[in-house]
């Protein structure tokens, strides 16, 4: 089979490369892979910004389909369509595997990382991982299963926009316009938020997607101040909470100014590398700093409901699908904001 391989630590070092196929072990099921999303995190790994452990093919945001079980598999069927869920391995016994928060177990190897991905025609996974797709849902947004379970962990578990102390009738702002600032949007407006998303003159094209999903207040960080905006919508108090999407350091500031006093910003974009934090205003406002990585299993299915529901429609973030041989070029458009979600498919 084909599959996308960072076969060495350093800047680049990915080739594409024809590996054996892979069978499934006990409880393990293979899918043949539909389409998988290109990640900014798959990003950070070409720019050697993210750890991997080398040999190892790359890539997480999958959709597929079961083509073969093995022994002792009885959740998962031949035929099915799945997505995988990323912690293929955790320890079990800490005080986060205990807790449900497989994301946080210290010693936890992530698909595409430490664990073969899904830049391939197969993926071999736990059957434990893999999850039944809705029926209403085609393959390549399918693939966004895992940014939208990153999404809801984010907004609802650790933002906690899904149950008091936040009523609804309070603003929520997405810092960034790009596919996990979209789909952290419509999480908070399906937990019935009103939301208000930022972005800069170069996000045009994510604007309209934003149209598209039926979200209007849309501020151009780079025309309009967005600390004056977002004061006139709420007197002045600030938003209960600012999901930062963006991954840059000027999106951070600002969101620490946007957040009310006790107020919350929850960190989903990835930097790559060091960026100041203005320490200072976190304290005499007694804003808190969340980081949110990865997933949980509760939020896998969160968000699987709301793909089911219609709450969230993944297919407009689709903006590019290409072959898997051309992953060069899906690369390269991931790191431009013309693009929505590029997505990549192992045949022609």
């Amino acid at each position: 089979m084909k599959a996308l391989v960072k076969y060495a630590l350093g800047k680049g070092n990915l080739e594409l490369r024809d590996l054996p196929d892979p069978v499934p072990g006990p409880g393990e099921v293979v899918m043949r892979v539909a389409a998988t999303g290109v990640c900014g995190t798959d990003l950070h790994v070409e720019d050697d910004e993210y750890v991997v452990v080398p040999p190892v093919t790359i890539g997480h945001e999958t959709s597929g389909r079961v083509v073969a079980t093995g022994p002792g598999v009885s959740s998962i069927a031949i035929g099915d369509r799945v997505t995988a869920m990323t912690t293929m391995w955790s320890c079990g016994t800490c005080d986060a595997c205990h807790a449900g928060e497989l994301n946080r177990c210290p010693e936890r190897h992530g698909l595409g990382a430490q664990a073969d991905g899904a830049f391939a025609t197969y993926l071999r996974v736990p059957a434990a991982n893999a999850l039944r797709l809705p029926d209403n849902v085609a393959d390549e947004p399918a693939s966004l299963t895992e940014p939208l379970a990153c999404c809801t962990r984010a907004v609802l578990e650790v933002g906690n926009l899904g149950a008091p102390p936040h009523p609804s009738s309070a603003p929520v702002v997405v810092s960034g316009p790009g596919p996990i600032g979209l789909l952290c949007a419509q999480v908070a407006r399906a937990a019935g938020h009103r939301v208000i998303i930022l972005g800069t003159g170069a996000d045009t094209a994510r604007f309209a997607i934003a149209r598209t999903l039926g979200f209007e207040e849309l501020i151009d960080v780079t025309a309009t101040d967005p600390v004056g905006a977002i004061n006139d919508r709420t007197g002045g108090k600030g938003v209960p909470v600012v999901i930062e999407a963006a991954g840059a350091a000027p999106s951070l500031a600002t969101a620490i100014e946007l957040a009310m006093r006790g107020g919350t910003v929850v960190q989903i974009g990835l930097y790559g590398r060091p960026v100041p934090v203005p320490v200072d205003r976190l304290v005499i406002r007694e804003v808190t700093l969340r980081g949110s990585f990865a997933s949980t299993p509760s939020s896998w299915r969160s968000a699987l409901d709301l793909m089911a529901t219609g709450a969230v429609d993944l297919a407009p973030l689709v903006s590019l699908v290409l072959p898997l041989r051309d992953w060069a070029t899906g690369f390269a458009a991931a790191r431009t904001k013309a693009a929505g979600k590029v997505v990549l498919v192992p045949g022609d």
